[in-house]
């Protein structure tokens, strides 16, 4: 199987927009169609296509598809700048968080860590409609969106063209499971939408999908957030229910006292190596 890793700032930092116009229009109902055939209400789904952001995002699925490839570089999140501003939002916070940590069990500083680089604690949330980045997803096996993310991959300067081939069986691959899971992710969007927990039609948030605070996604949120101050809501554009959400999250995926453990926890929070020593390192830092 052909790697290639290159680097790349911030993923975060690409401009993606939506496909607008008629095609566009024409592959979110096709990306809709298909869902409907795999178990999603056609209610729900033309809920979410005629909702007024609604928009296939077609550089979504590029990103989406091809990230594997792509090193991100977080050390702008644990720099002197970043370390300050998370001690002094602990330090605001800090009753809140102290109270955090004694229920979850979890750090202050690891859960301040995760919400400073996930949306710079609350301040940077996404703009991207989630349920089309789903729908989107659905069509990423599609030949035009496989040669599409080939391209992005393929323009690096650093590739070798006769990895060619390699590099089709990774795309595609990766295209089938991102498929799937985006599918999942759109049931998990339904079950939040028929529970009323909140208007999922208007949702935005990464070009991941992940939202709120704590950039979780739909099934974390079905699975791990939890309604931090007791007023029979999950909010995760509230401090509260965001802080005790992610010290659920690590809780119930291993978070111990084992370093080994942590990291596993963290890791499942985010599937990358990068990211899971950027939490730790910042969090180190916060606490000296």
């Amino acid at each position: 199987m052909m790697t290639l890793i290159v680097p790349l700032l911030f993923l975060l930092t690409l401009p993606l927009g939506g496909n607008g116009g008629e095609s566009g229009s024409t592959e979110l109902r096709r990306a809709a169609d298909l869902a409907r055939r795999h178990g999603v209400s056609a209610e729900f789904l033309n809920q979410m296509i005629s909702a007024p952001d609604a928009g296939f995002i077609e550089k979504a699925v590029r990103i989406n598809v091809t990230n594997y490839a792509f090193t991100p570089d977080y050390s702008g999140h644990y720099n002197s700048e970043s370390v300050s501003k998370v001690q002094a939002f602990l330090q605001e916070h800090d009753s809140l968080f102290t109270a955090i940590e004694r229920k979850r069990m979890v750090p202050k500083e690891v859960i301040a860590s995760i919400l400073w680089i996930e949306s710079r604690c609350g301040s940077i949330t996404g703009t991207y409609h989630v349920p089309s980045v789903y729908l989107s997803l659905i069509l990423a096996n599609d030949p035009v969106y496989i040669k599409a993310s080939m391209d992005r991959v393929a323009s690096n300067k650093d590739f070798d063209p006769s990895q060619h081939d390699s590099l089709r069986a990774v795309i595609e691959k990766r295209a089938a499971r991102k498929a799937a899971w985006a599918i999942k992710e759109l049931k998990s969007l339904q079950t939040i939408h028929e529970r009323g927990l909140m208007n999922v039609s208007e949702l935005k948030g990464s070009w991941a999908g992940a939202f709120g605070f704590p950039q979780f996604i739909p099934s974390s949120y079905t699975a791990w957030a939890v309604d931090g101050d007791a007023d029979r809501t999950i909010d995760l554009y509230s401090l509260v229910d965001a802080g005790h959400s992610i010290a659920n999250y690590l809780r119930k995926n291993g978070w111990t006292a084992s370093r080994s453990k942590q990291r596993k926890a963290v890791h499942h929070y985010n599937n990358s190596d990068a990211y899971v020593n950027a939490v730790f390192t910042l969090a180190e830092k916060v606490r000296s």
